[in-house]
């Protein structure tokens, strides 16, 4: 889950992403006009937000669907080979 600047957004399985995004004021999510499409994540439309049955829903879909995944390998993130422990 992300609540950003364009909106509250969760990490959903595609199959979901598909149907919530068939919904009027549901985007995926970008941080920035230009930016890159954050392809797991959907902006939930105001109409999911006001109403907590939906949104508790979207919620449990969500996290249904992120403990599911699996854990990233220990140290698997690429370390910029520009950047130091000083900066």
């Amino acid at each position: 889950m992300s609540l950003t600047p364009v909106g509250f957004a969760i990490k959903l399985p595609e199959d979901s992403r598909n149907t919530l995004s068939k919904e009027r004021g549901a985007k995926p999510l970008r941080y920035f006009p230009k930016g890159p499409i954050k392809k797991d994540y959907v902006v939930l439309p105001k109409a999911v937000l006001n109403d907590v049955k939906a949104l508790r829903n979207w919620v449990r879909v969500s996290v249904e669907y992120v403990v599911s995944l699996p854990l990233p390998a220990k140290g698997s993130r690429k370390r910029n080979e520009n950047t130091t422990l000083d900066s």
